[in-house]
């Protein structure tokens, strides 16, 4: 009786074996040229996104999607070939986003605190802030474009001079006329506006 079970465990171990081992070793086998499937020309298995991934934003910030379009529009879309879609800023957004919306990136007023005429400089929340923007926007780039931005890199966030969610018309800085882009630099030098007996000189 001892054979006979023996027999019949080491048949079926047999079987599993030739039934998950052989169809492996089919499978790796080369195939014939007619049996060869292209992934470039078929398409059985692909997906195709209907929807657009920013509808769950877009549902409650209806405006945005036509800001963003404004700011990070036309000139993203030559760029990257494709748009720009809100979770590539906002990518700290949970599911209970509603309930807790501090998972948002803060950009505006996260610099600085206001201090007796200058701003007192938050280091770590400047960094913070500014890494959104420099993933793209990159040091080199920034240079490129004016010294400003090797000035005030550890010192200002982008949304103290830019807008981030542009309606299109204004797109930070250079939209500006000169005696905005002036005053904006005087809401952080402010010392600068005040006579000397304001001062303590």
């Amino acid at each position: 009786m001892g054979n006979v079970k023996l027999a019949i465990r080491t048949t079926i171990s047999f079987l599993l074996f030739i039934c998950i081992y052989g169809f492996n070793f089919s499978a790796a086998a080369e195939s014939p040229d007619h049996l060869v499937i292209n992934a470039s020309t078929d398409s059985r298995h692909e997906v195709t996104f209907n929807r657009d991934s920013d509808d769950a934003c877009t549902q409650c910030h209806k405006d945005s999607k036509e800001t963003r379009q404004g700011t990070h529009g036309e000139k993203v879309v030559a760029e990257l070939g494709r748009d720009l879609k809100c979770v590539e800023c906002h990518n700290t957004v949970g599911p209970n986003h509603r309930e807790n919306a501090s998972q948002v990136t803060k950009f505006s007023s996260a610099q600085s605190e206001i201090g007796t005429h200058k701003n007192l400089l938050d280091f770590g929340a400047i960094l913070k802030a500014t890494g959104n923007c420099t993933e793209c926007h990159t040091s080199e780039k920034l240079q490129e474009k004016t010294w400003v931005h090797d000035v005030h890199a550890k010192k200002a966030t982008c949304s103290s001079c830019h807008v981030i969610h542009a309606d299109g018309e204004k797109e930070g800085m250079q939209a500006l006329e000169r005696k905005e882009q002036i005053a904006q630099c005087v809401d952080c030098h402010k010392d600068f506006n005040l006579k000397k007996e304001d001062k303590g000189e």
